[in-house]
């Protein structure tokens, strides 16, 4: 009967509390189920039933170690193929630099022996 006499004052309240008061009994309901969740949670730890994780993706049963190996060695392999292809790219391209740069020396020196500034 307490309950219906504190519904029945609630109903000339403002609306604001009316909301306050339903906003207070919903956090009241939210604390009461996680604290039963927790204790319920609790519980089965010490218990020890907890699931494990079944039927993962690859059983542990299943895995193939040489397979595994074998592509790490082509792993290994295509980045050693990277850094030899990026070692003779940077040295094609220095070399051809070199080349260019003692080009233009011999054709300045050529054009009336001026030096790169265009003074004799």
């Amino acid at each position: 009967m307490v309950l219906q006499s504190a519904v029945d004052n609630l109903k000339d309240k403002p609306h604001d509390e009316k909301k306050a008061v339903a906003s207070g009994i919903a956090i009241g309901v939210v604390i009461i189920l996680l604290i039963g969740w927790g204790f319920l949670f609790l519980r089965k730890i010490q218990k020890g039933t907890m699931p494990t994780l079944q039927g993962s993706a690859v059983p542990q049963d299943q895995i193939d170690s040489s397979f595994i190996q074998q592509t790490q060695q082509q792993i290994n392999q295509y980045n050693q193929n990277s850094q030899d292809q990026l070692k003779d790219i940077r040295d094609s391209s220095a070399q051809n630099q070199v080349g260019a740069t003692g080009q233009n020396a011999q054709s300045v020196d050529a054009n009336g022996g001026s030096d790169q500034f265009g003074s004799q």
